[in-house]
């Protein structure tokens, strides 16, 4: 019987060491209403190529990353929040630009 007890004791603790904690956020709560997923399982060229394609999304997280990069906490760019972050910058600076024909040709 204390054996039985000491395994269910041990598993116990170990299913809650394998869980992770994730803080409501809202940049990463604004990532996965977009329909982004989750972000836990994508890197961040995955989010980057999906907010390449949402402009609207990669502004409204772009002042939220601005100012949560003010000043991070030591291991941010291994959190969600910091994986939509990286993956935002590079959208920006990748992102396909906005650029209207004036109509005359070369």
């Amino acid at each position: 019987m204390k054996m039985f007890c000491a395994f269910v004791v041990s598993a116990g603790l170990m299913i809650l060491a394998g869980c992770r904690h994730i803080e409501p956020s809202p940049i990463v709560t604004a990532f996965h209403n977009a329909g982004g997923g989750d972000v836990g399982h994508a890197t961040s060229g995955n989010i980057s190529a999906f907010l390449a394609k949402h402009e609207d999304l990669r502004k409204q997280l772009t002042p939220l990353c601005k100012q949560r990069q003010a000043s991070p906490p030591a291991d941010w760019a291994t959190t969600d929040e910091g994986k939509v972050c990286a993956g935002n910058a590079s959208a920006n600076f990748f992102g396909k630009p906005t650029l209207k024909s004036d109509g005359v040709a070369f």
